[in-house]
């Protein structure tokens, strides 16, 4: 314990000695200076290397329930066009299986920022110099409830086939019923979509 207080009292002693030597307002410059210089390197590491653990997890849970609507969008997709086509005379059981080619894109609200400055300068020879800057900035905006995206649009994706396995579809008519209906609710040319006929 003794040894502890003299190491203190040896450093108190430096440090007096240090601010006799080299006076009052040098300590303080240099103090004011050490300080400035942490707070820029703060700055700088935070900037170079930003702190994301709380918006890691809520991207993470954004894209789970981006993967969970491209899924429910595509068994609604499938059982809508399976009541549709069991309700058709002569179609029997259906079952129904449609690809993708690209999946859901949503565009999000944007927070654009613009601004514009012109700058002109006379030099004393009667000449100009005109100088313009522009300036913008976008953030994309979300809701404060749960810190979603607010979306204006979003564009469904693109179907690349649709396979159809039907009791009945050996009739030629019901078969070319299947085909149409199929075509008219995608809007699909009929080469993308083919109709077997079930066990």
């Amino acid at each position: 314990m003794k040894e502890v207080k003299k190491m203190n009292m040896k450093i108190i002693d430096k440090f007096k000695a240090y601010i006799n030597n080299n006076g009052y307002k040098k300590v303080v410059y240099n103090l004011i200076a050490v300080i400035i210089i942490c707070i820029i390197g703060l700055i700088t590491l935070d900037t170079f290397f930003p702190r994301s653990v709380k918006n890691s997890t809520n991207t993470t849970i954004k894209e789970n329930n981006d993967d969970v609507w491209k899924s429910n969008y595509q068994d609604t997709a499938e059982v809508k066009l399976k009541q549709i086509l069991n309700q058709i005379k002569g179609v029997g059981e259906v079952e129904v299986m449609i690809t993708y080619e690209t999946s859901t894109e949503v565009v999000p609200a944007l927070n654009v920022t613009k601004s514009s400055q012109i700058t002109e300068e006379k030099d004393s020879q009667g000449g100009t110099r005109t100088t313009t800057q522009n300036d913008s900035s976008e953030n994309v905006v979300m809701t404060n409830q749960n810190d979603n995206l607010v979306v204006i649009k979003e564009i469904k994706p693109q179907i690349r086939g649709v396979v159809v396995v039907a009791e009945g579809a050996g009739d030629i008519k019901i078969k070319l019923e299947i085909i149409e209906a199929v075509r008219t609710i995608f809007q699909i040319p009929a080469h993308k979509v083919m109709v077997y006929e079930k066990k």
